[in-house]
């Protein structure tokens, strides 16, 4: 009969004492997305019974150089033939770059820690509930990083690097729920409905219910937004608000449906958008192709429907090559 993996043997294999074959286990226990949560509370409980060791890199740096102010070097006797020897500056810069990596191999160990992390690949939507009852629908080529432990109770922070639709559950306290965006912009609400957009060339909410404020590193006083206003947050870190109407409102949530609308945009930017949401490198040969614009909604649950939709409109013809699709005007 197969041994069944228990709590014992998980803590055994966090303090070390578990044998290959347990620790064989629990590699392919953890296989299962479905046990990686239960792996993280079982570690949680068993850190709180064995308090653990935390390395400071500069008490350890300082010591390496005590270290080697104090070391007396060996005279050669004639009877060794000379070795190379290696400077302190060189021993220093090697120390210096082990305690790096072992820095940021404990930051990236606390991240995973402290984090839960959502990721979507390249077409895909992932809608889901967070602990304080919100609900997010994240969409392609994003991320959202949630606190694994304390949120909806210490905690409604997370980090938001590309995009979705939040709607943010309003508790009993009036805790407030705030989005960290990829530019260090903040969105502070309490019960809502938006969608934010953040990505490495700009920043946008859309607002479709309720009341946010929206802040920037680079503002003085957050901005109070209202049910259809759109804030943007340019790169200077300036926001800027305007009300949208009902149409262009909608505009900005039709990926929800697996759609995207646009609305005389150029096609470098359709282009841009494509590659976003797709992963699909476009590029299009000749000026006068880049700058015509599209305007309509298309179904966007992959890239190839989308091009083949929109080469026929817009009268291209597209070639593959390699990873990359390039678009072609028809003489």
């Amino acid at each position: 009969m197969k041994p069944e993996l228990t709590k014992y043997i998980v803590f055994s294999y966090f303090s070390g004492d578990a044998t290959p074959l347990q620790k064989e286990m629990v590699l392919k226990w953890l296989e299962d997305a479905r046990n990686v949560e239960l792996y993280f509370t079982w570690l949680e409980e068993w850190e709180k019974m064995h308090i653990q060791f935390q390395p400071d890199p500069a008490e350890a740096l300082m010591k390496v150089k005590a270290k080697l102010r104090d070391e007396e070097q060996p005279a050669l006797t004639p009877e060794l033939l000379p070795t190379r020897r290696i400077s302190r500056k060189m021993v220093l810069l090697w120390a210096a770059a082990c305690l790096f990596l072992m820095s940021f191999a404990a930051f990236w160990q606390r991240e995973l820690l402290i984090y839960r992390t959502y990721h979507t690949a390249f077409g895909e939507q992932t809608r889901f509930r967070l602990a304080d009852g919100s609900t997010v629908l994240l969409n392609a080529n994003s991320t959202l990083k949630v606190p694994r432990w304390g949120f909806g109770k210490s905690t409604r922070h997370v980090f938001l690097d590309g995009e979705a639709e939040f709607s943010v559950q309003h508790t009993h306290d009036h805790q407030y729920f705030k989005v960290h965006n990829a530019d260090r912009s903040l969105i502070t609400v309490l019960g809502t409905e938006f969608v934010v957009y953040t990505r490495a060339r700009k920043t946008s909410v859309v607002l479709n219910k309720g009341k946010v404020e929206i802040s920037s590193p680079a503002g003085d006083q957050p901005l109070t937004m209202l049910p259809g206003d759109r804030a943007t947050v340019e790169k200077s870190g300036q926001i800027i608000i305007e009300k949208l109407s009902d149409e262009k409102l909608a505009e900005h949530s039709a990926w929800t449906e697996h759609r995207l609308v646009f609305d005389d945009t150029p096609l470098y930017e359709v282009a841009r958008r494509i590659h976003e949401l797709f992963g699909v490198e476009v590029k299009i040969n000749g000026k006068e192709l880049a700058a015509r614009t599209a305007t309509g909604s298309f179904p966007a649950k992959n890239a190839d429907e989308l091009l083949s939709i929109l080469s026929y409109m817009y009268d291209f013809e597209i070639k593959k090559a390699e990873n990359k699709v390039i678009l072609i005007p028809n003489r």
